[in-house]
This record gives structure tokens, sequence and C-alpha cells, in this order.
């Protein structure tokens, strides 16, 4: 709907989308492929930076005067996108070795 309705600042939440958008398909194929350490340390910033990304429109739309339900509701979706990354790339400290 940005790249459509073209209001003010349309091209930077169109990058923001598309970083959120490579960022769930890099963890699925980093997970799907085993992916090198390198790699695993980027995705595992890009999903630092959805929970911070998530936490900041929440914030932001409890202090708005107009609140906006789906604000909210993607906020919450991208924090819980980004744990779910961060504890399925975590390494296994303390996996059994039996």
């Amino acid at each position: 709907m940005e790249n459509l309705l073209r209001h003010d600042g349309y091209a930077g939440r169109t990058l923001i989308a598309a970083c959120i958008a490579v960022q769930g398909i890099s963890t699925v194929l980093l997970v799907l492929l085993h992916g090198r350490a390198l790699f695993r340390g980027i995705v595992m910033a890009g999903a630092a930076a959805l929970i911070l990304f998530g936490s900041s429109a929440i914030l932001r739309i409890l202090r708005a005067q107009h609140f906006e339900g789906f604000v909210l509701l993607i906020g919450l979706a991208l924090i819980f996108q980004g744990a779910l990354t961060l504890v399925t790339l975590l390494p296994r400290r303390f996996a059994n070795s039996a």
C-alpha cells in the first residue's frame, strides 16, 4: 500500500518493510541450511533490531494522540519474531550430550 498511496515518507517505510521481509527469509534459510557463524551473527543482530523496532512502534503508538490498534499488533509480532529468531539461533550450551 505504501507504494500505491505514496504518502510522505513512503520510501523509508518501504525500505523498513523490505528489511523485515529479508530478515524473515534469512532466518528461515539459515535454519534450513545450517548457515555459517558470520551469517548467524548478522541474522541475530537483525533479530535484535526487530525487537527494538517493534518496541519503539509500541511506545510511539501508546503515546500518540490517535491510537491505532494495528500498530500495536504489528509491534508485538515484530518483538515475537525477533525473540523466536534469537531463541532459535542461540548456541545450545545445555544440550544433552547423551
